[in-house]
């Protein structure tokens, strides 16, 4: 290599060099600048938002129950590995909690949730509070009892700065995130089991659940009327769980259509975490496609669903929408009055009713239905039959009478 090639190699390393210190220093620079005109905490914090996310919240929501657990199950080292402040005198064996709302900050790799809900048995509920760090490095969760005060704090983006710190939640066997996916149907068994105990202790909010339409038809909007509905039909309630469900997701909210072990029908439309309305039944209100899928049906099949709507009727003991199906002269014979035929039901038909193989004949637009039915499963159960006289009108209207 002769000396001018070699020269031109040692300028060349030079100016590289040169250029590496010169935009080392004006990173320098303005990394500086930077830290002197930005608050550190700006960068990485976000504000407190309340959690919209069902993922993230019904997540929360398992890691209070799954420390719940330990404590009915008496497991000190777990829930206390868990939350060193427990008081355990708050928790029946019967107890659940049951998150109403959060609100939390994103910490990037920590999230801090500040948690209201309610700790519930079957007859009564208590307020509570809790925040829940969860440490995504390490997939583990911690919990810290809380106030309402600091929940409220929270809600207004007034949080002390430990909450504000990120940190590491070390593995202890009895702290780790659940990584299985909370369900849509685990999430409709929560919606249920809310509104079951809403209807039951407090039947006035559970009133203000229910669809605006159908409270209106069913009861005509009256509370005491709903009151005497769940009183009539309280040890139903309390046993129903669902045994079949659907899901469409619709335009703005998700509906979930059941049916509990009891057949009965229910439709709940979510428009929000633990923000539903809910119908109790399939033919109080009737939609057009309702309607539209009644209309198809034979005068066979029609005479067939109307008769499995009694029977319902019956079961939910809305004794006075059977009584308004009567026809007029059958029923100014043989009941008068409302009481006469309310009496005369339960004294003739079980608490619940399982129908069996109904017999069918046909006359015109008046069927003979022949329906047995029992009181249980059991092939032991005492069975009856009652045959019912219906005649078709127009719509999805009907008339009925039976054989005394």
């Amino acid at each position: 290599m002769n000396h001018k090639k070699m020269m031109a190699i040692i300028l060349c390393m030079i100016i590289i060099i040169i250029g590496i210190i010169i935009l080392t220093i004006f990173l320098i620079k303005i990394n500086k600048e930077i830290s002197e005109t930005t608050d550190f905490e700006d960068v990485i914090y976000n504000d407190v938002e309340q959690v919209t996310n069902k993922t993230t919240f019904f997540r929360v929501d398992n890691c209070i129950n799954q420390y719940i657990s330990n404590i009915k199950l008496k497991n000190e080292n777990a829930y206390l590995s868990i939350n060193k402040n427990t008081n355990i005198e708050e928790y029946g064996t019967d107890s659940n909690f049951y998150s109403k709302e959060m609100h939390s900050i994103d910490k990037v790799f920590n999230i801090t949730v500040f948690v209201k809900g309610y700790l519930r048995n079957e007859k009564e509920q208590k307020e509570k509070y809790y925040i829940v760090n969860l440490d995504y490095n390490n997939n583990t969760f911690e919990i810290i009892d809380s106030s309402v005060q600091e929940y409220t704090d929270a809600t207004n983006n007034q949080i002390k700065e430990k909450y504000k710190e990120v940190i590491s939640i070390q593995n202890n066997s009895n702290n780790t995130i659940s990584s299985k996916e909370v369900t849509d149907f685990q999430i409709l068994k929560k919606y249920f089991d809310d509104y079951k105990f809403k209807a039951i202790n407090t039947p006035e909010v559970a009133f203000q659940a229910l669809d605006t339409e159908y409270r209106k038809t069913k009861f005509n909007n009256s509370l005491e009327q709903y009151k005497l509905y769940i009183q009539n039909n309280i040890n139903t309630l309390q046993d129903a769980n669902i045994v079949k469900h659907g899901i469409t997701k619709e335009d703005g909210y998700t509906k979930y259509i059941f049916i509990d072990n009891y057949n009965n029908y229910y439709e709940l439309k979510e428009t929000g975490i633990y923000e539903y309305t809910i119908t109790l039944d399939n033919y109080t209100v009737q939609t057009k496609e309702q309607t539209a899928k009644y209309n198809k049906l034979t005068d066979e099949e029609k005479a067939l669903s109307n008769i499995d709507k009694v029977m319902k009727l019956i079961d939910q003991k809305d004794y006075t929408a059977v009584y308004n199906y009567l026809n007029e002269d059958f029923k100014n014979t043989n009941f008068p009055t409302i009481e006469s035929f309310t009496k005369y039901i339960k004294e003739n038909f079980f608490e619940n009713n399982i129908v069996g193989k109904i017999g069918i004949k046909a006359e015109g637009n008046i069927f003979m239905l022949s329906v047995p039915y029992k009181e249980s499963l059991s092939t032991a159960a005492e069975e009856m039959e009652k045959t019912f006289i219906m005649k078709l009108k127009e719509g999805t209207n009907f008339e009925l009478s039976f054989e005394m």
